[in-house]
This record gives C-alpha cells, sequence and structure tokens, in this order.
C-alpha cells in the first residue's frame, strides 16, 4: 500500500506472512523508517487540510502551560523494611475466632481439597495473585507478599516487601534545575501574566517550608506559581512497587513486579525515550520450600528486569512466559509536526506542508535507531522473532486504515523456571519474541507449545464501502527455549474474551461477533471459525477450513463462550438467552446441534459432572441479580435448564473473572464472591456464597462476609486489594478478598479464622475499600 503524503512510504497489509519475520535487521529498520513516514504522512495531510485557521488568525504559544499551586500535600511515610512485633502479628488475626480455629482438624468429615488456579487450559497454569501447592499459601497483596501454612494460618506469617525508596522533600527539586520563567499570581484568576524572570523569592516561595509559611493563618490557595515548560517536572511522590502476578513451580515462586517507570515523567533536560512505558518489570525468584512464618521475607534467589508493560503470564511445565506491551513514543517523533507550532506561523498549506516533511526527514532516521535501541530488537544482531510491521487490516482498499503502525509492541517472553540456583542469581536469562500492533492486545491465549496474542483490526467490504471489525491472530512457537514467530489467522467480527479462543486437534477455533448497526435486519452475526494450523513446512498461514452459520436470534451478541474438546457451548443475548451445542467434530463442518432458550445471559460457562451425568453451569446475569443455571447437555441434541437460582439485587465478578470461580466435584459445593451496594452506610455486602449444587437445585448454604458494611461505605484501608480468590484445604475454606482472609468450615460455615493484612501495614494514607 502506498502511504498518502508528501513523504514516499509503502506499507505492508497482515497477510500470514507477516509470521516470517525478519532475516535481517536492516529489513525490520527499512519497515520501522516507512511506518514513520507514514505517520508522519497522516499528520501533515490531516493539519494541512484543517489549517486554515492558523493561516489567517495567527499562531498561538507552541509551549504548554501547567499552573503549580506554591502548596502540597503533606507527607505520605512508608516504613519500608519494618519488623512485626508478636503483638503486630497477634492483632493480624481476630480473637473471636481462636477457639473456632482449633478444631481446624478435629472434625470427622470428608477431606477434599482444590487450590489449584482455574485455569482455561488444562496443563497451562495463569499468572495470578494467590498460588498455593497444598503446604503454603502465598498472595501479592499490593507491595507485599504474604504466605501462610495452608492448614493452619495461625502458624504464623512471612511477609515479603518489595524494596521502595521513598524520596522526601530535601531530596525533591521543585523547580530547579528547570531552565524555565516562573510567574507568581496573587489572585485565584487562572489568566496568563506576562513572564518575569526567576528570581530567589520564587524560589523560596515554591519550597514546602515557604509553602506552609505563606498558608498559614490563611484560606489556602492565594498564591499561584505558573511555569512554562516543555514538559512536566519528574514527581516528587513515588508510587510503591506493585506485584501484578504469581506463578508456582516446585519449589519457587515467580513474582512480576512493576515500579512506576523513570521513563514515564522524563526530567527536565533528560533524554526523551523512545518508550511511553509507565512500568519498569522485574522477575523475581524466591524460595517457595522454605518459608519462615516469623514475619521475615521469602529468600529470593534471583531476579531479572524486562521491558514492557505487564498484560499476562503463564508456566507450562518448566517454561515461563510473560506476556508484556510497550508503549512507543512516537509523539516526541510528531510533536515537531502540528500546525500550531510557532515555525509554522503565518504559513499557508503548500508551505506547511513543504516545511513539516523537511522536520519530519530530518527526525525519521534517528528516532528509528533510538526506538530499535530503547526496545531492545536488535540482540545479538537478530531480528528474526519479530513479526513484519504491517498494519493490521484486510481486504480490497488502497487506503491504509492504521496511521500508526508503531503504537504498542507486545513481547512474548521466555524463561526457565527450573534455572539452577547459581543460574539465577548470576546468569537470569530471558528470550523473547514480539509484534508490533495499533493497540492494546485484546487478549492472549497460551496453549502447549502455542501463543496467540490477539488483535481486534479492520477488514474493507467493498459491497458496502466500509471497514468492519476483523480479529486478527499473531501464533508464536513457544515449544523451545527462545519464542518464535509461527503462524497468522484472521476472522471477521471480534471475540468476546480469552475463552472465545481454543487450539484442539491442530485446529484453533476462534468465536466472534461482527456488528453492522446499518443492518436493518440484525445488526449481529456470532459465528465459530475453525483454522489448520499449518506444520514448519507449509508456509505461516493458519487456513480457514470451516465456519458455523450464525448462531442466536436476530441481534444478539456472544455472552460467554467454552470449548471442550470437539464441542463448543455458546451462550448469546438480546432479550432472552440462547444456549447452543455446537459439533466441532468435522473441522470442516462446524454446526448446532442442539439449543434452549431461558431468560437471562450467561457471562461464564463451567463443565460439571453429577452422578455420571454432563452438565454445563452458567453464571451470568438476570434481573439485576446472580444467575446461576445448570444446564444438563448429556443428551446435547436436547439440553435443559434443570437447576436455576437467582440472586436479586446482587453481582458477582466470577462472571468476568474465571480465577474467583471455583467449583468442588466431591461435595458438589460451587464457590463465588458476591457483592451488594447501596451507597450507604446500611446493606453493603462484600463476600462469597457457597451453593450446594445437584442436578436439580442450587441451594445457597453458607455467606461469607469479609466486611461489615460501614466498613465498606467509610473504613480507612491500606492501598492494596485483594481479588477475590478461594482455596480449599482438607473441606477448610479459605477466601481472600479486599483486605482480609477469612477460613470457614465447610459443613457448619463456622468462622476458623480471620487475618486481617491491613493491622501490621501503614494505612495512614486512608483509601477506600475498593482501592
Amino acid at each position: 500500500l502506498v502511504s498518502p503524503g508528501p513523504i514516499p512510504a509503502r506499507i505492508r497489509m497482515a497477510t500470514p506472512n507477516v509470521a516470517n519475520g525478519y532475516t535481517s535487521c536492516a529489513d525490520l529498520k527499512n519497515d520501522i523508517l516507512n511506518a514513520l513516514n507514514h505517520l508522519a504522512n497522516t499528520i501533515i495531510v490531516e493539519q494541512s487540510s484543517n489549517g486554515g485557521w492558523y493561516e489567517y488568525h495567527g499562531c498561538g504559544r507552541d509551549e504548554p502551560i501547567f499552573i503549580l499551586e506554591d502548596s502540597f500535600a503533606g507527607e505520605t511515610v512508608y516504613a519500608a523494611g519494618m519488623e512485626m512485633s508478636e503483638g503486630e502479628e497477634a492483632a493480624m488475626y481476630d480473637d473471636s475466632t481462636a477457639t473456632a480455629y482449633s478444631s481446624f482438624e478435629s472434625e470427622d468429615v470428608a477431606k477434599e481439597d482444590s487450590y489449584e488456579t482455574n485455569n482455561q487450559v488444562q496443563g497451562v497454569d495463569e499468572a495470578d495473585f494467590v498460588k498455593s501447592d497444598g503446604k503454603h499459601v502465598f498472595t501479592a497483596y499490593g507491595d507485599v507478599i504474604f504466605a501462610w501454612d495452608a492448614l493452619d494460618a495461625k502458624k504464623g506469617l512471612s511477609i515479603t516487601r518489595m524494596p521502595y525508596n521513598d524520596t522526601s522533600d530535601k531530596d525533591c527539586n521543585y523547580f530547579e534545575p528547570m531552565p524555565v520563567d516562573v510567574i507568581l499570581s496573587d489572585n485565584d484568576e487562572d489568566s496568563i501574566p506576562s513572564r518575569e524572570p526567576l528570581t530567589e523569592e520564587v524560589t523560596t516561595a515554591a519550597s514546602p517550608e515557604a509553602a506552609a509559611a505563606s498558608s498559614s493563618g490563611s484560606s489556602g490557595r492565594n498564591r499561584k506559581a505558573m511555569m512554562i515548560a516543555d514538559s512536566m517536572p519528574m514527581p516528587c511522590y513515588k508510587p510503591k512497587p506493585q506485584i501484578h502476578s504469581l506463578l508456582l513451580r516446585g519449589p519457587r515462586l515467580t513474582a512480576i513486579v512493576s515500579e512506576e517507570s523513570s521513563h514515564y515523567y522524563s526530567p527536565f533536560g533528560a533524554e526523551t525515550s523512545a518508550l511511553y512505558d509507565y512500568q519498569d518489570l522485574t522477575i523475581k525468584v524466591y524460595d517457595a520450600e522454605n518459608v519462615p512464618l516469623d514475619g521475615g521475607p521469602l529468600i529470593l534467589l534471583g531476579e531479572k528486569k524486562i521491558k514492557g508493560n505487564y498484560h499476562d503470564a503463564r508456566s507450562i511445565d518448566n517454561h515461563g512466559i510473560v506476556i508484556t506491551t510497550s508503549h512507543v513514543n512516537t509523539f516526541s517523533f510528531t510533536d515537531e509536526l502540528y500546525r500550531w507550532r510557532s515555525q509554522y506561523c503565518g504559513m499557508n498549506s503548500t508551505e506547511y506542508e513543504a516545511l513539516a516533511k523537511e522536520t519530519a526527514l530530518n527526525k525519521t532516521e534517528s528516532f528509528m535507531e533510538k526506538m530499535v535501541k530503547d526496545l531492545e530488537l536488535e540482540l545479538d544482531g537478530n531480528c528474526d522473532g519479530i513479526f513484519q510491521v504491517a498494519s493490521i487490516q484486510a481486504g480490497d482498499s488502497k487506503e491504509v486504515y492504521d496511521s500508526n503502525l508503531l503504537d504498542h509492541f507486545v513481547r512474548v517472553i521466555g524463561f526457565d523456571m527450573d534455572m539452577s540456583t547459581n543460574q539465577l542469581a548470576n546468569e537470569f536469562s530471558t528470550s523473547s519474541s514480539g509484534t508490533f500492533a495499533p493497540g492494546w492486545p485484546d487478549s492472549i491465549y497460551v496453549s502447549q507449545g502455542f501463543a496467540g496474542v490477539v488483535n481486534v483490526g479492520h477488514s474493507y467490504n467493498p459491497s458496502k464501502n466500509r471497514w468492519e471489525d476483523s480479529t486478527f491472530v499473531s501464533g508464536f512457537n513457544i515449544s523451545g527455549e527462545v519464542p518464535k514467530p509461527f503462524a497468522f489467522a484472521r476472522a471477521p467480527g471480534r471475540p468476546l474474551n480469552k475463552f472465545a479462543t481454543d487450539l484442539y486437534d491442530n485446529h484453533l477455533r476462534v468465536a466472534t461477533t461482527t456488528t453492522d448497526w446499518t443492518n436493518t435486519d440484525s445488526t449481529t452475526v456470532n459465528q465459530i471459525f475453525v483454522f489448520q494450523v499449518p506444520s514448519e513446512d507449509q508456509g505461516r498461514e493458519m487456513k480457514l477450513v470451516g465456519e458455523t452459520k450464525h448462531l442466536g436470534k436476530k441481534n444478539e451478541r456472544i455472552t460467554a463462550v467454552r470449548f471442550k474438546g470437539d464441542r463448543a457451548y455458546v451462550v448469546t443475548f438480546e432479550q432472552i438467552d440462547p444456549f447452543y451445542v455446537v459439533d466441532l467434530g468435522k473441522h470442516s463442518e462446524p454446526k448446532v446441534i442442539g439449543e434452549l432458550e431461558i431468560p437471562g445471559f450467561s457471562q461464564y460457562l463451567h463443565e460439571l459432572e453429577i452422578e455420571g451425568e454432563s452438565f454445563m453451569l452458567g453464571l451470568g446475569r438476570q434481573d439485576n441479580g446472580i444467575k446461576i443455571g445448570l444446564f444438563n447437555i448429556t443428551d446435547e441434541r436436547n439440553p435443559v435448564q434443570s437447576a436455576f437460582h437467582l440472586e436479586k439485587q446482587a453481582s458477582s465478578s466470577a462472571g468476568t473473572d474465571s480465577l474467583a470461580f471455583r467449583y468442588l466435584p466431591i461435595s458438589q459445593l460451587l464457590i463465588i464472591p458476591k457483592s451488594e451496594w447501596t451507597w450507604t452506610e446500611n446493606g453493603n455486602f462484600d463476600g462469597f456464597v457457597v451453593y450446594s449444587i445437584n442436578s436439580t437445585h442450587i441451594t445457597p448454604v453458607h455467606e461469607i462476609q469479609h466486611a461489615d458494611s460501614q466498613s465498606i461505605y467509610r473504613g480507612c484501608w491500606y492501598n492494596a486489594y485483594l481479588r477475590p480468590r478461594s482455596l480449599v484445604f482438607q473441606s477448610k475454606l479459605t477466601t481472600l478478598l479486599s483486605h482480609s482472609v477469612l477460613g470457614t468450615n465447610l459443613e457448619t460455615g463456622d468462622t476458623l479464622f480471620d487475618l486481617n493484612l491491613d493491622k501490621t501495614l501503614n494505612n495512614t494514607e486512608c483509601h477506600g475499600y475498593f482501592y
């Protein structure tokens, strides 16, 4: 495709050939140059066609203006590395539960364990903030990893804080050394006064001490400092690290940890990065076998910094996979091309285009080299692990849909989870491959040997002369030590979530919804597409071999999908909830074999077996409440809803967060989170409900509340939040939610322990419950 504009540039359209990668880094650099030139063309053409105002109305300021008040918030102190006393450790537990907890193992009941992550793909462990090996429970809570004995939490805790160097006021130069002018205004109006030289008075007034003095006895905002600068200064407040997820394999616990990136706020005078990543990510590996329960930290075995912002992670046997996304700071390349810049003052469109073209070409080569360096694309002079740069589009159109082909770079990072202790400490190595994308990935799918980065792009429909959503799957081979571009597929429409993609019998199945608001008959088309995954000698195309007809009634869209072997179960919704059983046994002829219509809709589907019969449990919504439906699919051609339960005026995050869902097959118990929010001090609920499931009834048996209503509404909490999770050890339930961990006897519903994670952490910042 030819890029329209004054700068010559040719753009590749996404086809299976992009999975060939690059045989040389020179080819990659050439493609990046073309993409940058195309981006410059897009801006120049748009600014030229809409720039009449600048031509006839003169020029405004070419630098952004920022208003800074000479008052400062109170200091926030984080007690990094603080030790926990015996009294503090005891305070973390509710003493009223001690007696109940002593009977933890005394009950003569059937023992059942269920603590593994509720994974989408068997054999592929999904990263989560809580993991257990049956001996210990590990959970990430903001910047802290807590660990305790899975069978007896009263034995004590291990507390591992991420290193954190807070910035004090004395280390923070608020205005200096910024080479800018500062203007003081004695009124509250946001007018723009004339520039004045920087004076000692201004510098003094800008310090915390002077700010406090000037505001003493006053109403507060009586003075303002106005700064004219190229960018905001590095903030003095540095957020604490954040633990995004955990992976557990044998005696090793892996944590993916981020700190706010120094590239996100560039100090004055610093070189601008080609990345706009807000996270500095680190893979940290801890000893999960020797866990101290005296308040001490886990032993750090090794760590490795990686590029990008965290997206997701998986482990397959000893292969660890982390997916990150870097935002490329192309604005630092294009910012001088906008018509409001002073150098274009008074120019007509022809003159503007000529100067803007020259400006862009003067920066293209250097920005490309910086981008390649900052993204670390040219490691060891080899670029074969990168999908070819392309516009994520299809169809017979000469127009390039995407203006910025380089907006994001998605990495698939691999590492060996069985590295020796010496390797972890001294030679922690990772390998990576990646692909450019015009936006954040829609979803990630990982199976044995295969990782798919799913992006939503566009396909041109010539019959309607319009662009439509299209799903593009960039497939990576992750079976070896180094992930490699492998295959490519495209399907019409947009997928719902990660469950819309599945790999089975060397065929990739993708469920999508295509929306056309101009269609008066039906605005949606729901389909499943089946692609054959090629072998190494069959090229790069995942060939479309089969597709279903439209699934659902008119105007319905997919709300839930679950693939199981050669079957798919699909729920669509607009007014009612059709439930479909799709036969995928013959790849070239997928077809619906069973259908059921019921009220409401499901968001998550989970396969069960009860007394030798097959069921699919659906969790979703109906009448502004939680809907739980049990579908008997033993007779696939005639599925029936055999049981149903509705929790009115409530919601459950398990509908959209499958890791919060747990079913116990032996005791036939369902455990899901439940929330009720009234916007008042009364009637709020945040906790879990345990349901008894049989073939004809769904019955609530226990309700577990993690905080009282008033505390939820007005309480002061640490700036971290536990997403709802549940684990079962010897038929004793452990639930984690918000700021606490509770133990519950599944037989009686009695509380066994109540662990408040905020007790020994500094929560003087006083964040809300749902931080």
